[in-house]
C-alpha cells in the first residue's frame, strides 16, 4: 500500500472509531483529564450530561477533539500512525507542513486550549474543576 493510501486509511479509521466513541468517551470516567466536583448537588447523570455538553463546546471552540485520539488508541491503532495523522490534520493547509518539536508543541497547545475551554464550561455549570 502506498504511503498516502496508508495515511488516508489510518485517518479514516481514526475518524470512524472516534466519531462512534466521542460521545461515549465524553460521558465515561475513562480518560477524563479534568476533575470536577459538583458544587450545586448535581447528580452523576447531570454531571455526565454537562461533561458531554462541555466536551462538544470545547471541541467547537478549539477545533481539537482528544476523544478521537483516545478512541483510536483503544482500537489498537499504533501511536506512530496516530501521531502522523494528527500532525497532518492540525497543520494549516491540510497535509504537509512542519515536522518535529514545533508540531508536538502545537498539538500540546491545542490540547491545553481544549482543557481550558472544558474547565471554563464546567465551572460555568457549577463545578469546581482542577486538572
Amino acid at each position: 500500500m502506498k504511503p498516502m493510501n496508508r495515511l488516508l486509511f489510518a485517518a479514516t479509521v481514526i475518524l470512524m472509531v472516534g466519531t462512534a466513541a466521542s460521545y461515549a468517551s465524553a460521558q465515561t470516567a475513562a480518560g477524563r483529564a479534568l476533575f470536577a466536583y459538583p458544587m450545586k448537588g448535581q447528580t452523576p447523570e447531570q454531571e455526565n450530561a454537562d461533561r458531554a455538553a462541555c466536551h462538544n463546546w470545547a471541541v467547537t471552540q478549539t477545533g481539537f477533539d482528544p476523544s478521537l485520539v483516545y478512541a483510536a488508541q483503544q482500537a489498537g491503532v499504533p501511536t506512530r500512525t496516530i501521531t502522523n495523522v494528527m500532525r497532518r490534520m492540525v497543520t494549516p493547509g491540510g497535509i504537509g507542513g512542519a515536522r518535529g518539536n514545533a508540531e508536538i508543541r502545537r498539538i500540546n497547545d491545542l490540547y491545553d486550549a481544549y482543557l481550558r475551554a472544558g474547565q471554563v464550561c464546567l465551572e460555568a455549570r457549577g463545578y469546581e474543576v482542577s486538572r
